[in-house]
């Protein structure tokens, strides 16, 4: 289990990347943190679903590979109104961090019913899909 106590209320923010957070930037923080890792600072995460909105979590999921078994730093991607929209950061098996308009940062568990229905699938990322560092070829 990733130890995300630290992370607990954060206060929510759309499109926030600190000190407030959306879904995306609580994820990115986590990976800084935790990993040394700085996830693409994709834009469009938002609290309002619109069809770039979906276009763009669509996109960003060419830098992660879907898994069946999700492990800790894996992220949950929900559907909103038949939509990508919303993710959590698998923390442990059936618990997420999270982020909504409706609540600060928390854990919760991706199986409760509210959840469970709008999994669109797990993803790991893909550290080799980034570009090589400049020099490093």
């Amino acid at each position: 289990m990733i130890d995300v106590t630290e992370y607990i209320g954060l206060p929510f923010e759309s499109g926030g990347r600190g000190p407030r957070y959306d879904c995306w930037g609580i994820c990115r923080r986590v990976y800084a943190d935790h990993l040394g890792i700085e996830l693409p600072l994709h834009t469009g995460y938002a609290d309002t679903l619109t069809d770039d909105t979906s276009r763009l979590m669509v996109t960003a999921r060419s830098e992660w590979r879907e898994v069946a078994e999700p492990q800790p730093y894996d992220v949950v991607m929900f559907l909103v109104d038949g939509k990508p929209n919303h993710i959590g950061l698998v923390i442990s098996p059936g618990l997420m961090l999270h982020t909504t308009r409706h609540k600060d940062a928390c854990i919760e568990s991706y199986r409760a019913a509210q959840w469970r229905s709008r999994i669109e699938g797990f993803y790991r990322y893909d550290h080799d899909c980034r570009p090589p560092e400049p020099g490093s070829l």
